[in-house]
């Protein structure tokens, strides 16, 4: 899977926005500055999220990759010492 998982936006993502933005309404002046702002955070966060798992899938890749070469160097191995 390489975007976030689903619990991440069910517990996190979802309810953060949902409250950020029910404390700005509560604001009698209706700023928009903090609407923009919240708006910023949310969206920053779910970059840095996608940005995260994507690295990690490619970091799983590549493990997997160093891994069968390690696994091939290990049975050539046990094959020349018989």
């Amino acid at each position: 899977m390489v975007g976030p998982s689903i619990i991440f936006y069910i517990f996190f993502a979802i309810p953060y926005i949902f409250v950020m933005y029910w404390l700005v309404k509560q604001d009698k002046k209706k700023y928009v500055w903090g609407l923009v702002v919240i708006t910023a955070i949310a969206v920053l966060g779910i970059v840095v999220s996608q940005r995260a798992s994507r690295i990690a899938v490619q970091n799983y890749k590549q493990h997997q990759i160093d891994a069968r070469e390690i696994e091939k160097e290990n049975s050539l191995d046990s094959l020349k010492n018989l």
